[in-house]
């Protein structure tokens, strides 16, 4: 099985999402705002590996996932806590890409079964 490239593209900016997750705590120091995301970065690099193995149904998954999680990354974006807003909107851009590439990959044409 041959994986989508768009799906592939998907899953290079949800490990750019993962990384800014991971190390929010360079920029915000040992604060509970920066540590709360390394779970998050942690499920985010378990979707990523499902998408480079082309899981369809995780694709659709993560397509929501991606939508909601960069819509949470800019609402907390406004706050004044010590992950600076910067980092949230980056956060943000990493989220959608990633969710527009899930948009392309998952609005073509669905894989189907070969004839004989």
């Amino acid at each position: 099985m041959t994986v989508p490239a768009s799906y592939r593209l998907a899953a290079v900016f949800v490990l750019i999402s993962a990384a800014l997750h991971f190390f929010a705590f360079t920029v915000g120091g040992l604060s509970t705002a920066a540590l709360v995301l390394i779970p998050f970065g942690v499920v985010y690099l378990l979707i990523a590996a499902g998408l480079n193995r082309g899981k369809r149904w995780l694709a659709w998954l993560s397509f929501f996932v991606m939508g909601i999680g960069g819509s949470i990354a800019l609402g907390l974006s406004y706050g004044n806590g010590p992950v600076p807003d910067w980092w949230y909107l980056a956060i943000t851009l990493a989220d959608w890409a990633a969710a527009l590439w899930l948009f392309v990959a998952l609005w073509q044409s669905a894989p189907s079964a070969e004839m004989p």
